[in-house]
């Protein structure tokens, strides 16, 4: 398995390869649907989403939303058998340095509470814990912990 990638703005034409790779239990519609939602923040400077790609597949997405009170980074998915590659900490890590360009203060990242890896890895990343509020992901309703980062502190890949 070949783990190089580079990362890149997402478009409307990687709706079907990240259905595939990324979502195969969500309908081609509601990746478009997502990806429809992602154009129109984007389009109006309020967001962006990224994917991290290969030279045969998309390997990965993350999304970054300004909303009026926080920046969001959500929708983080990196393709199964490329978990473990740093690809998930390479999107979080570009995110990052969206919104420092950008000027804002903050990020926060939410994560499930019966994701370990994922909470590990963002604090690893120096995110701390702000909240838990329960949400309906798709599963039912669970919690949810939401961590922020100020982004004016130095972040670092963990080894």
């Amino acid at each position: 398995m070949n783990a190089n990638y580079r990362l890149r703005q997402v478009t409307l034409n990687d709706a079907a390869q990240l259905q595939e790779s990324c979502w195969p239990n969500w309908s081609i519609e509601a990746v478009r649907d997502l990806l429809q939602r992602v154009d129109g923040i984007s389009r109006r400077n309020r967001g962006l989403g990224i994917v991290a790609y290969n030279e045969a597949d998309i390997l990965g997405y993350g999304q970054l939303t300004v909303w009026p009170r926080t920046t969001e980074i959500s929708d983080l998915i990196v393709t199964p058998g490329y978990r473990s590659h740093g690809i998930g900490t390479a999107i979080i890590l570009h995110l990052i340095d969206k919104v420092r360009a950008w000027h804002l203060p903050q990020v926060e990242i939410g994560v499930a509470l019966n994701n370990p890896r994922a909470l590990a890895l963002y604090q690893r990343l120096g995110f701390q814990e702000d909240r838990i509020i329960n949400l309906d992901l798709g599963h039912g309703v669970e919690p949810v912990m939401y961590l922020t980062m100020s982004v004016t502190q130095e972040i670092h890949s963990p080894e």
